[in-house]
C-alpha cells in the first residue's frame, strides 16, 4: 500500500487574495447600485452647514449648523434618503449619534415628506 501525500496548491493560495479584492469591490458596486438616491445632501465644514444637493429650508441649514457647532463637529455629510412618501435622514461617520438624533428628533417636527413617486 502507498501512501499518497497531497501538496497544498500554490496555485490556489495565490488566488485568495484576488478573490478577496474582487468580491469587495463587487459589494461596494452592488451598495452603490441599490444605495436609494439621495433626495438631498447637506455637506458640514468647520461647523458649517451647506446644501451640495437637492433642496432644504433654511431652517433645516441653521439646525444643522447649531448642532454642528455644539458638537464640535468639522466635517460631515446628512442625505435625505426617499422611503416611500417619507424621507429618512442618513448620517456620515463624522457625526456623533447624539448630533445625529438631535436632528432626527427636529426632522420628525419640522421636517418633510417626499413627493409621491419619488421612490
Amino acid at each position: 500500500m502507498s501512501v499518497v501525500r497531497v501538496r497544498p496548491d500554490s496555485d490556489m493560495n495565490d488566488a485568495v487574495p484576488f478573490l478577496v479584492v474582487a468580491v469587495a469591490v463587487g459589494a461596494g458596486v452592488l451598495w452603490m447600485i441599490a444605495r436609494p438616491p439621495a433626495v438631498f445632501v447637506v455637506r458640514v465644514h468647520g461647523g458649517r452647514a451647506t446644501i451640495a444637493r437637492g433642496k432644504v429650508t433654511d431652517s433645516f441649514l441653521e439646525a444643522v449648523s447649531d448642532v454642528a457647532r455644539e458638537f464640535v463637529i468639522q466635517t460631515g455629510e446628512i442625505r435625505g434618503v426617499s422611503r416611500g412618501r417619507r424621507i429618512a435622514l442618513w448620517f456620515s461617520s463624522g457625526i456623533p449619534p447624539r448630533a445625529c438624533q438631535r436632528l432626527r428628533n427636529w426632522w420628525a417636527m419640522s421636517g418633510w415628506s417626499a413627493k409621491p413617486g419619488r421612490g
